[in-house]
């Protein structure tokens, strides 16, 4: 079972390779596939022995090996999340199809993530796959239809859709009186449409614990940040998706304890 777990860790980190690729190129427009890698400052092709996730880097001590300029720490970080992604939900749920469904879903928002953190903007309709595939799941596994027919390990039907809704119209009202008393945007629009994943994700039982979990970690990430940068722009969307994860991982006990 330990080299299973190996396994699907080294997995993560060559997925979050690619998701650096995914995460640099779309908000500049550029192809995902061609040019292939390559030195931003010198433009030199990186070879495939300096592009072995978060142990190229090291060895490179974080910098180019033909102009010495120096490599963000993102890269390997990003690449490290995605192992720890893989692991903790194969963990959770198994190697079968409720696995995958968490996979995508979980990938797209720790891409998003990294965006927003970046340029402080994303592509919602970047959200529709996730949307689409996690509703079907759903309702193919749902007592709709005469049998289900996956094996249930998610959110139910009903939950799902109530949690979407709640959480949906939670955030608008929030969003519209936030930007009423400030005079200004209180949230993005795109938290919105995160949040009504999030509660299609976990249903309405879970997903206020979501919440939370994004508030404690949003609250400590900025009391270090604003020691860096003096009064910084906080994305949300990282936060909300770490919030989402953390829920699901703690689950069963969030339900154990609700059933108290």
């Amino acid at each position: 079972m330990i080299i299973l777990y190996i396994i699907v860790f080294i997995l993560g980190l060559i997925f979050g390779s690619f998701f650096n690729v995914l995460i640099y190129r779309i908000p500049l427009k550029k192809s995902i596939v061609f040019p292939s890698s390559h030195c931003p400052n010198c433009n030199a092709s990186i070879k495939f022995y300096d592009n072995i996730p978060i142990i190229s880097y090291l060895i490179l001590g974080g910098k180019c090996r033909n102009c010495d300029m120096m490599i963000s720490p993102i890269y390997p970080i990003v690449e490290l999340i995605t192992g720890i992604m893989f692991l903790f939900l194969f963990i959770h749920s198994g190697l079968n199809i409720v696995f995958f469904i968490y996979l995508l879903n979980f990938s797209f928002l720790l891409i998003l993530s990294f965006i927003d953190f970046n340029h402080k903007e994303i592509n919602v309709y970047a959200l529709i796959i996730p949307y689409i595939i996690t509703f079907i799941y759903l309702f193919l596994n749902s007592n709709v239809l005469p049998e289900s027919i996956l094996f249930n390990n998610a959110a139910g039907f009903i939950e799902g859709i109530i949690g979407s809704l709640i959480a949906g119209l939670l955030f608008f009202i929030v969003r519209f009186l936030g930007t009423l008393i400030m005079k200004r945007e209180a949230m993005g629009e795109a938290d919105i449409y995160i949040v009504i994943l999030t509660g299609l994700i976990l249903g309405y039982k879970v997903f206020f614990f979501s919440i939370i979990f994004a508030g404690i970690t949003g609250l400590i990430f900025y009391a270090f940040y604003s020691r860096i940068k003096k009064d910084p722009e906080m994305p949300f969307i990282p936060f909300l998706s770490l919030g989402c994860f953390l829920a699901l991982m703690f689950k069963s006990l969030i339900l154990q304890y609700l059933t108290i």
